[in-house]
């Protein structure tokens, strides 16, 4: 039976159009279970974005754990193949403390992955498909892109911890720490001016690339920049025209990322509804070869776009007793839901909101309310 998408929520809507969009791509339905081994996130417990995990010991005696994120599973169980990049996507659930509260919640995700041999293409590829996705699920989004390994490049002078400090002062676009740290553990001024222009670039590709200019890369750092050019050029020759923002306030952990990265918002949700980007640290890591990129799409954050509220929860509600013929039921039902959703039951569920009322008398359906 062909699925009303009127009848669905936001939520299912995105996840089965997010489904016929990575398919087309050639990427393959990646399924896994609801746990994992505790010491997998307890290795890599800076690439968890939760403070909490729920743990437990299984009937063998070995810590288990729900699932706070689904990319590492993927890794650990991921095999290379010479020449050949792995394309999946899921539509899973993870368990996390959600902020300020801290309480669990179970969240659904949808994502996409490709390991292995991958090239510029592949992750010019991915990167369109996260602006897809957002296209797909609203048209006024934005995909905002940056590179860890520009941002790598320029503190590549400095001690590991001022490195740190600086990135998070990135992230919060903060001048004055990046300032303070910079007075605090001598770095030069080359660095602090670098920092600045970084964090005061936002904005349409062409412009900021331009902007760019003033920067002293080394190699690495134009090689990274050539990466984000070779980005920018294959969202621009699609005939579709994505809305694109360069913002390098897009940082994450320098010991897994070193590569492209992007966050997604749409219009009415005041959060992030995607990231993700390249994690090819992660994968020498945990000892796997090739390269990876990809992205989730946080579901549970289309609440925000609930549609208008429609009044009811179903159509038809059919109300049969016990001494009325089961197969007329059934006819009576089937005859009505020609037109429209029927609920067939007892009695009227308590708080259910219904247009329709509907009693079966002499085995057929009359119309009561």
């Amino acid at each position: 039976m062909k699925i009303d998408r009127n009848k669905i929520s936001e939520e299912e809507d995105a996840m089965l159009s997010l489904q016929a969009l990575y398919r087309r791509y050639g990427y393959s339905r990646y399924k896994m279970g609801k746990f994992e081994e505790y010491e997998l996130y307890l290795r890599n417990k800076d690439f968890v974005a939760s403070d909490s995990i729920i743990a437990f010991s299984d009937g063998t005696g070995r810590m288990m754990a729900l699932k706070p994120d689904l990319t590492l599973s993927i890794v650990k169980n991921y095999r290379y193949r010479p020449n050949f990049a792995e394309k999946i996507f899921y539509n899973e659930n993870i368990y996390r403390a959600v902020k300020p509260s801290g309480a669990q919640k179970e969240m659904t995700q949808t994502g996409l992955e490709c390991l292995g041999d991958i090239d510029t293409y592949q992750v010019a590829e991915v990167t369109k498909l996260a602006a897809e996705s957002l296209e797909t699920i609203g048209k006024d989004y934005v995909l905002e892109i940056s590179h860890m390994g520009m941002i790598l490049d320029i503190l590549r002078d400095i001690d590991d911890q001022a490195k740190e400090t600086i990135i998070k002062c990135i992230g919060q676009k903060n001048m004055a720490g990046v300032t303070l740290a910079a007075e605090e553990n001598d770095i030069p001024a080359r660095v602090v001016d670098d920092v600045n222009t970084i964090i005061n670039t936002y904005g349409a590709p062409d412009e900021v690339l331009k902007g760019l200019e003033s920067i002293d890369f080394s190699e690495a750092g134009r090689e990274s920049l050539k990466e984000l050019e070779t980005v920018i050029g294959v969202l621009d020759a699609d005939p579709t025209p994505y809305n694109v923002k360069i913002d390098f306030s897009i940082v994450n952990d320098m010991n897994y990322y070193s590569g492209i990265l992007f966050k997604g918002f749409i219009e009415g949700v005041p959060k992030s509804i995607l990231s993700g980007g390249s994690y090819n640290k992660l994968m020498k890591r945990m000892d796997k070869k090739g390269g990876a990129i990809g992205f989730a799409v946080y579901l549970d954050n289309l609440e925000y776009l609930k549609s208008e509220d429609p009044g009811f929860d179903i159509d038809t509600v059919l109300l049969y007793g016990e001494n009325d013929d089961p197969a007329d039921v059934t006819r009576a039902a089937a005859k009505l839901s020609g037109d429209m959703d029927v609920a067939v039951e007892r009695s009227v569920p308590e708080k259910l909101r219904y247009k329709n009322l509907y009693r079966m008398k002499d085995g057929e359906a009359e119309r009561i309310g």
